[in-house]
């Protein structure tokens, strides 16, 4: 690393210097520089055959960058030379055998590419051969060429041992430390996708609900309005009733193609997330809102001060229920009677919305691509404070939603709510 940031400083500023091809460069420049040392001593030092000292020399410096692309043939070729190559000169007299130091810088190197490159058990069998090879050509030496000289011999191979388990051992640390370090940056990579991913779908979903909330509420009034006007004005012209069905229209289109994203939108692994806006004290705005569309809505509250009994989002989420539940029944019904009956005590405030089936079902209902959005809603809201939603038909033929929404715990010594 601090070899390639130095060749980093001579090079033009858009590019950089790629660590594996001066790993590359390295283990080639090695390779010959090996391949000459060793050569050369094996044929001026010891006095091996030139052909055969050179050929063996060169597959064994070819082993450097063969452990780059095969370690186990890598492996397996220098484990053969180191046991070869020693019986090209066994009566070098006074010279380290059957180990070279060109010989065992090599086959060090090599251990140290393979520890680097492969399994830590392909390195363990580079070392185990290279030993096991040496001895074999050690004991060769002393019971077929009766050379008498096994303290040196020993020696050499305790020492060549030594110095290649030292490399063996901080390659294969070195190799477990650069695993274990490109697991941690996957994972961490894999974690900042996956909260990215979730913060993308909670967001969607606070979207959606926020969507359905408010711009279909909306939506469903202006429709309703829209089509009762001409019954609730009689005696207006035949162009202001085509006007006020046009925009009738409009907003149930407008409301079927906003269905259509929510669907895209929804996910049911919502969070927490509520912003305190409106209060379950403002629901008399929204009962206004239905009587002004002519819709027959009664409000009934029985309880503490609904400004100031709750958490915000309790409040909130009180809120939105009975808005959605007047939207869905001004939206599904045509003049349906409608009650709204809010009671709460010291652990919980219950909502409950009764409305009628009126004069028949709408033509919205028919036309609806996407049924149920409002009810996942009011369950998502309820779920949200801890408290659950039932809705249904009754016994007397009437559409009943019922919100059990449980007041914070941590406020019952009395202390002030907001």
């Amino acid at each position: 690393m601090v070899i390639s940031r130095l060749f980093d400083r001579f090079l033009p500023p858009d590019r950089s210097l790629d660590p594996r091809a001066l790993a590359w460069v390295a283990v080639i420049l090695a390779a010959i520089a090996m391949l000459a040392i060793e050569a050369s001593i094996a044929v001026g030092v010891y006095a091996a055959p030139i052909a055969l000292a050179f050929a063996l020399s060169l597959v064994h410096a070819g082993c450097l960058p063969l452990a780059m692309l095969r370690p186990l043939f890598a492996t397996i070729a220098s484990a053969l030379v180191c046991g070869v190559l020693p019986l090209l000169a066994p009566t070098a007299a006074g010279l380290p055998w059957p180990w070279t130091v060109p010989m065992m810088i090599t086959q060090v190197l090599v251990i140290l590419i393979v520890g680097l490159r492969a399994h830590w058990g392909v390195a363990l069998g580079a070392l185990l051969g290279s030993i096991v090879a040496s001895s074999a050509a050690a004991a060769a030496g002393h019971f077929l060429l009766e050379i008498r000289r096994s303290e040196s011999t020993v020696v050499t191979i305790v020492v060549f041992s030594c110095i290649a388990g030292g490399v063996y051992v901080a390659a294969v640390i070195v190799r477990q430390w650069n695993l274990i370090r490109s697991q941690l940056i996957r994972e961490k990579e894999n974690t900042a996708v996956e909260h990215s991913k979730r913060v993308a779908v909670e967001e969607k979903t606070r979207i959606a609900r926020e969507l359905h909330d408010i711009v279909a509420h909306s939506m469903s009034i202006i429709n309703i309005q829209a089509s009762s006007a001409p019954f609730r004005h009689v005696g207006i012209d035949a162009e202001v009733a085509e006007e006020f069905e046009t925009i009738s229209v409009s907003a149930r289109h407008a409301l079927t193609e906003m269905r259509g994203l929510l669907s895209v939108l929804r996910n049911d692994d919502t969070g927490h997330e509520l912003a305190p806006q409106p209060r379950l004290s403002d629901i008399g705005n929204l009962i206004v809102q239905a009587q002004q569309a002519g819709v027959r809505v009664s409000l009934r509250q029985q309880g503490d001060d609904f400004s100031r009994g709750f958490r915000e989002s309790t409040g909130l989420a009180g809120y939105r229920i009975v808005q959605e539940a007047l939207s869905n029944a001004v939206r599904h019904n045509r003049g349906p009677e409608i009650d709204v009956d809010v009671r709460s005590d010291d652990r919980a405030v219950t909502i409950s919305i009764v409305s009628t089936r009126g004069s028949g079902a709408t033509e919205s209902v028919g036309h609806s691509s996407d049924r149920g959005q409002g009810l996942i809603g009011m369950r998502e809201r309820a779920a949200s404070v801890g408290g659950q939603v039932h809705i249904g038909w009754t016994p007397e033929d009437t559409y009943e939603v019922v919100a059990i929404l449980p007041l914070d715990p941590a406020t019952d010594d009395g202390e002030e709510r907001s």
